[in-house]
């Protein structure tokens, strides 16, 4: 069967469309096939490659609908339906820089490592072994788990075991993907406003231009979203203690309260700005 889908030469840039509301996708667009709820409901905000502030771009005309192979789809990967695929399953064993082991380490989060994930040039376990390292879970090689102790508090509390945000197995029936939509949401949403353009700013020196429209199915936009959450995590949380990071989080806030105060000041009503809403890990 083929697919009908809008397509434009857009860059990814990570939003959930339940966070911004995407003014160049269709309601009407037809996608019919399985994974197509699933796209609707985590389609990232896209804005033209050339343009750095997408609130200056407007509402663009629907673009003519093109037809796509179903073989771009993904097939159903069956050794991901093994509980233990997440603790045996080969990671690093190709061009993907990745130990399962230890914590992260500088090699695994260069952007050159990074442009694999995006490019797909690296399996969907490799994308989560390397994003659980970061949130800070750690393998226990003699166990064959995953452990929480070090995992930043506040993701701990909703996801003490590490999930799955790409949806290894690549069935997008609500009942088997939806965890892993939700999770892939969860560590969007842990990306503050100002670090939602890392994909651009980073690997667009290494010649990756983003996804035609055409292109867009759930593995790549999650992989872009985990991806993004990667960079901002090795700019902005990396190194850092929780004591360090909670100070700097203090420090943000207080910065945010003395501007609303002097919009106040001003006559002016700081709620009139609308904020792209951050639930962070920490």
């Amino acid at each position: 069967m083929k697919l009908k889908v809008a397509t434009a030469a857009l860059w990814l840039i990570t939003f959930n469309c339940n966070e911004v509301v995407v003014t160049s996708f269709s309601p009407q667009l037809p996608l019919t096939e399985s994974w197509g709820n699933s796209l609707r409901s985590e389609t990232a905000l896209l804005e033209s490659a050339n343009k750095d502030d997408s609130s200056s771009i407007p509402a663009p005309s629907p673009p003519p609908p093109v037809e796509i192979d179903p073989s771009m789809l993904l097939q159903p990967f069956l050794p991901a339906m093994d509980p233990m695929y997440k603790v045996r399953g080969p990671v690093g064993e190709e061009d993907f820089v990745l130990s399962r082991g230890g914590g992260p380490v500088d090699a695994e989060l260069a952007n050159e490592n990074i442009l694999k994930i995006v490019m797909i040039e690296c399996s969907d376990l490799e994308v989560n072994t390397l994003a659980w390292k970061c949130l800070g879970y750690r393998f226990d090689e003699e166990n064959e788990c995953w452990t929480n102790e070090e995992v930043f508090p506040k993701w701990r509390e909703n996801y003490p075991e590490p999930p799955d945000f790409i949806g290894m197995q690549r069935i997008y029936t609500k009942e088997v993907d939806r965890p892993s939509l939700r999770a892939n949401q969860a560590i969007s949403k842990a990306v503050p406003v100002e670090s939602k353009q890392s994909l651009k700013r980073h690997l667009k020196p290494l010649g990756f231009k983003g996804y035609l429209y055409s292109e867009l199915t759930p593995n790549k936009t999650r992989r872009a979203q985990v991806a993004n959450w990667l960079l901002y995590y090795r700019e902005e949380l990396m190194g850092y203690t929780l004591e360090e990071l909670l100070e700097r989080r203090s420090a943000k806030k207080e910065a945010e309260e003395a501007e609303r105060r002097r919009l106040q000041d001003e006559g002016k009503n700081p709620d009139d700005e609308w904020k792209y809403p951050v639930n962070e890990v920490v």
